[in-house]
C-alpha cells in the first residue's frame, strides 16, 4: 500500500473500500455510532433523493483513508465535502500530521455507489514528486 517512492503521478498510496449500503442504514437507524458522520455529511447527502448511498460512499473513503494513514486515525478525523466539483477530503489536524509523516502532500478521493453498494479510492499523493 505505502510505498517510498511516489509513481509518475505522485501516488505514494492508495486504497480502495467497497460498502454494503444496508450497512449505512442500519447505523442510521440504531443511532450507534454517531461519530461517523459529521452534521454537514448528513444534512448534504438528506437533502439528496439517495442519502444512504451517498453516505455510504463517504463512509467507504473514510475507512480507506484511516486505512492509509494508520496512526491512530478514526472515521470521525476525516470530512468528505463538495462546494462544487469533485469531492474532497477534509482532514482533522491529527490525521493532516499523519498525512505529511508519510511524505503525502494530499489525499484525493473519488467516489461511486451502484445498487446495494457504494465505493471509494483514496489516493495519497505527493506533489512535485
Amino acid at each position: 500500500m505505502l510505498g517510498a517512492n511516489p509513481d509518475a503521478d505522485g501516488v505514494i498510496a492508495r486504497a480502495l473500500e467497497l460498502v454494503e449500503v444496508a450497512e449505512v442504514e442500519r447505523l442510521l437507524i440504531s443511532g450507534s455510532n454517531p461519530a461517523v458522520f459529521t452534521p454537514a455529511e448528513e444534512a448534504w447527502a438528506r437533502r439528496r433523493s439517495d442519502p444512504e448511498r451517498r453516505l455510504a460512499a463517504r463512509l467507504a473513503a473514510k475507512r480507506a483513508t484511516c486505512r492509509l494513514l494508520g496512526g491512530g486515525t478514526t472515521e470521525g478525523d476525516v470530512e468528505i465535502v463538495r462546494d462544487s466539483g469533485p469531492p474532497a477530503l477534509r482532514l482533522s489536524r491529527r490525521a493532516r500530521r499523519r498525512l505529511l509523516s508519510l511524505g503525502a502532500t494530499r489525499a484525493l478521493v473519488s467516489l461511486t455507489h451502484e445498487r446495494g453498494y457504494a465505493a471509494a479510492l483514496v489516493l495519497l499523493v505527493r506533489e512535485g514528486a
